[in-house]
């Protein structure tokens, strides 16, 4: 299956999605342009294949949530509160996507992983990224490579960047420079797999 699957409002979400990735691996390397033809876009969801598949469910439910209002939820309670800090935080970031959900993680771990192999990583190592990058974004991990390893690459992202705040990630968040350093360091750690340096 592939693109034809997706309407246009399902494309422009989702090069909207790849421009935030874009942003948030720029200290990685150039991930270049969107091109829906490399994809692996199906019908049903396919979370264990490679490369990894993007569901027509899954965009479907990411553009239903971009249109919904159901943003800045974690941020809600501090435009009530007498802090100016967290009132200004709760505006800022009202308008925001909150990044918590399977549909999100499905479609992230599959750009990751693209986004990786644009940047020169292996099938298995972009496959190991996809799913760190999934699970460190949205909670939710994907199964398209050895858990183990994922776990030890979002290590190195928290050792970096910090950990997720309460609440998960906002883009944001993940737009600022320590996140972005920390997807550095996730990308050339998964580039070690295989010698003695990835334990």
């Amino acid at each position: 299956m592939s693109g034809e699957l997706l309407d246009e409002a399902m494309k422009a979400q989702l090069a909207v999605e790849w421009e935030r990735f874009r942003k948030a691996f720029s200290q990685a390397g150039q991930i270049g342009e969107l091109n829906l033809g490399e994809w692996r876009i199906v019908a049903e969801r396919d979370r264990k294949g490679l490369p990894p598949a993007v569901s027509f469910v899954a965009v479907q439910r990411l553009l239903t949530l971009e249109k919904s209002g159901l943003r800045g939820q974690a941020f809600r309670g501090g435009e009530e509160t007498k802090d100016p800090t967290m009132r200004q935080a709760g505006q800022a970031q009202a308008h925001e996507v909150r990044i918590q959900d399977a549909d999100h993680s499905e479609v992230y771990a599959a750009m990751a992983y693209y986004a990786g192999r644009r940047l020169g990583l292996t099938e298995v190592q972009a496959a190991v990224l996809g799913d760190a990058t999934a699970y460190l974004m949205t909670g939710w991990m994907q199964a398209h490579s050895d858990g183990s390893r994922a776990d030890r690459v979002i290590m190195e992202f928290k050792k970096t960047a910090g950990a997720p705040p309460e609440g998960g990630f906002f883009w944001s968040n993940l737009h600022s420079l320590a996140c972005r350093r920390g997807f550095q360091a996730m990308v050339e750690l998964v580039r070690l797999m295989g010698t003695p340096a990835f334990r």
